[in-house]
């Protein structure tokens, strides 16, 4: 969780005691259905949190898995990235049985040099 989401996190839970608090007080006064909209306001704060919380807790995890398959596929990807490079500067069949040395006569890229 970043700092200014645990930041908000803790103003949600303070809103929501405070909400709490105010709906006790409210409810002592006699306004039932204000005392009510307030302590379902104050569950609403509360998981507006927990979702904060689990939103942290899922980016994490998807960063971590992230780096896990990017760590797994990086040598295959080199390996993949040069046999591509070698394929494209190739020419022709005797091109590369001879090393490179003589081509084809049907060649078009004879004249040229890898």
């Amino acid at each position: 969780m970043t700092p200014s989401a645990r930041v908000l996190g803790w103003h949600y839970l303070a809103a929501a005691a405070l909400t709490a608090q105010c709906a006790a007080v409210t409810a002592r006064t006699g306004a039932g259905w204000h005392a009510i909209g307030l302590f379902v306001t104050s569950l609403l704060l509360v998981v507006a949190y927990a979702r904060e919380h689990a939103t942290a807790r899922d980016r994490r995890a998807a960063a971590v898995k992230a780096e896990r398959i990017a760590r797994l596929s990086t040598p295959r990807s080199r390996a993949e990235d040069q046999a591509a490079i070698a394929l494209a500067a190739a020419c022709c069949e005797r091109w590369w049985t001879s090393a490179g040395i003589e081509h084809d006569a049907a060649c078009t890229r004879k004249g040229q040099t890898a």
